[in-house]
């Protein structure tokens, strides 16, 4: 039996400025030992959109993609900027999602054309594959142990000084696992973000990635294509790092059930 746990793979990179997208710039996403890795959905943050890229699983020496195409023919990004609001719009890959085994390396071969030093981070969205039986099985079979529940930075949102580091925490109560489903938020600014589970120390993505890679809005959530488990009474620890040199406030909201411990 196997499961899927959600998982994000980043990888970023300052390309050098063209006016041409044909100087290709390599990238390699190393894939963790533990688990393969699903590759189902791909969102971008850049200084500008004008990029080419391709992508190549290393162990097969299959190109995902086969000419280098536009990032925005094949990644979604934030297109809604009010107030403090941001979208999730990703770009869906066809089936079958391509899984790339564990231990293996991706490599990402990307190109500017805008002609300006170009910083973009690519992420690719899906899932570890594991082993065994969801920790959430035992629920499945039951609804009436399912609660909605919405959890949020403790005491609220988190203003982070212009370019500096904040640590939040998001603290799940004590009586209920809680099951991720979506996740929303806001912010003023650019940031990075990575969440630790205190329970496990488990990261949920490779690196800390850019915030707009992991969240949403009410209108445009990020739905997890797989769901995170999270133990009862277990704290996650998200840092924060401003990257638009100027105060930044921030929350990040997760959306799921609890599941009601008897």
């Amino acid at each position: 039996m196997i499961y899927r746990e959600y998982y994000i793979q980043e990888a970023s990179k300052t390309l050098t400025a063209s006016a041409t997208g044909t100087s290709l710039e390599t990238h390699t996403l190393k894939i963790d030992r533990d688990s393969d890795f699903e590759i189902v959905r791909t969102t971008y943050a850049a200084t500008n959109d004008r990029i080419k890229v391709k992508m190549r699983d290393d162990v097969l020496g299959l190109y995902l993609l086969k000419d280098a195409a536009d990032i925005k023919a094949i990644a979604g990004r934030n297109t809604l900027d009010i107030g403090l609001s941001n979208s999730f719009l990703p770009f869906n890959w066809p089936q079958p999602h391509h899984i790339v085994r564990a231990g293996a390396t991706l490599t990402l071969e990307m190109a500017d054309y805008s002609n300006v030093s170009n910083a973009v981070r690519l992420a690719l969205h899906g899932s570890k594959i594991k082993q065994g039986q969801p920790p959430w099985a035992e629920w499945v079979t039951n609804p009436k142990r399912m609660r909605p529940m919405i959890y949020s930075f403790s005491g609220g949102a988190k203003t982070v000084t212009a370019n500096g580091t904040a640590t939040a925490l998001i603290e799940a109560d004590i009586d209920s696992h809680f099951l991720v489903q979506k996740i929303t938020g806001i912010r003023t600014g650019g940031a990075t973000i990575s969440v630790n589970e205190g329970a496990s120390g488990r990261e949920w993505s490779n690196q800390a990635m850019h915030l707009d890679n992991l969240v949403g809005n009410g209108s445009f959530p990020n739905i997890l294509p797989a769901y995170r488990f999270i133990t009862k009474g277990s704290t996650l620890t998200i840092n924060l790092t401003d990257l638009s040199g100027a105060s930044n406030v921030i929350d990040v909201v997760l959306i799921g059930v609890k599941l009601l411990c008897q």
